[in-house]
C-alpha cells in the first residue's frame, strides 16, 4: 500500500504544475462568473448553466490528465522496471483522478453556498445530492468510462505502430456499445440507466422562509445496473493487469 501511495505522489508531482495552473484558472473563472452575473443581473438559470460549464471544463481537463498519466506509466521504461504489481500502474492514476474529483467537489460545495447567497434566494441542500443513490451511480459510471479509456490505451500498447492506435480506438467504441447493449438486455424495464443521472434529477423547493432546495434523482432498478457496472470494472482491471504483466512488460 505504501508503494501505491508513493506512485500516486510521483504522478502528482509530475502533473502538479499543469493541475495547479488549471486549478487556479478554474477558481478565478468560477469567481468571475459569479461576480459578473451579479453585476449584470443575469438570469439565475443562465448563471447556473455557466457555472456548470466551468466545472465541466475542469473535470474534462482532469480526465485527460489522468489518461495521459496512465499512458506515460505504460510507456516509461523506468516505471516498468520497478518491482511492483501491475495493478498499481492502473490504480495510481485512477486514485489521482478521484482525489482531484474530491477537491473539485469541495470547491463546488463552497461555490454553491456562496452562489446561493449572492445571486439566489434559495439554498441547495448539498447533503441531498451526496445521500442520493443516483449520485453514486453516476460516479461508478464515470469510473467505468475512465477504465474503458485505460483499457483502450493498454490494448493499443500491445500492438506496435498505427495498428495499435486503430485497434485501441475500435475497442473504445466497441466496449461502450457492448456494455450498453448488455445492460439494456439485462435490465429492459430500467427507465434510467446509471449514466443518465442528470436526466433523472427532480428539484423541490420548500415553503420555508429560506427556500431550501431538495434534490433527488429517480433511478429505478438501481442495484442491478450498479452491480453490473462494478463487475465490468473488475473485469477491465483484471484484463489490464494481465496485459501489462504478460505483454507490455515482456516487450519492455
Amino acid at each position: 500500500m505504501m508503494n501505491l501511495l508513493k506512485l500516486v505522489k510521483y504522478d502528482w508531482k509530475r502533473n502538479a504544475g499543469f493541475l495547479l495552473i488549471v486549478g487556479a484558472l478554474f477558481v478565478l473563472t468560477g469567481g468571475a462568473v459569479t461576480v459578473y452575473s451579479e453585476v449584470k443581473n443575469l438570469e439565475t438559470d443562465l448563471i447556473y448553466v455557466l457555472t456548470f460549464l466551468v466545472y465541466l471544463a475542469i473535470t474534462i481537463s482532469l480526465g485527460v490528465t489522468v489518461c495521459r498519466t496512465y499512458e506515460r506509466n505504460l510507456r516509461y521504461f523506468n516505471r516498468r522496471l520497478l518491482p511492483l504489481p501491475a495493478l498499481y500502474t492502473v490504480l495510481s492514476p485512477l486514485l489521482l483522478g478521484i482525489a482531484g474529483l474530491i477537491v473539485i467537489g469541495v470547491v463546488g460545495v463552497i461555490h454553491l453556498i456562496v452562489l446561493g447567497s449572492v445571486v439566489d434566494s434559495v439554498h441547495l441542500r448539498v447533503f441531498d445530492i451526496l445521500a442520493d443513490r443516483g449520485f453514486w451511480a453516476m460516479l461508478i459510471s464515470c469510473i467505468l468510462f475512465v477504465l474503458i479509456v485505460f483499457s483502450s490505451i493498454t490494448v493499443a500498447k500491445v500492438f506496435r505502430g498505427k495498428k495499435g492506435s486503430w485497434i485501441g480506438a475500435a475497442l473504445f467504441v466497441g466496449l461502450q456499445l457492448a456494455i450498453q447493449w448488455v445492460e439494456t438486455k439485462l435490465f429492459p424495464s430500467m427507465n434510467v440507466s446509471t449514466d443518465q443521472f442528470f436526466k433523472s434529477v427532480n428539484v423541490k423547493i420548500t415553503d420555508s422562509p429560506d427556500q431550501v432546495v431538495h434534490v433527488q434523482a429517480s433511478v429505478p432498478n438501481f442495484w442491478g445496473p450498479l452491480l453490473f457496472e462494478a463487475a465490468v470494472i473488475v473485469l477491465l482491471v483484471y484484463m489490464m493487469t494481465y496485459l501489462i504483466n504478460r505483454k507490455i512488460q515482456a516487450r519492455g
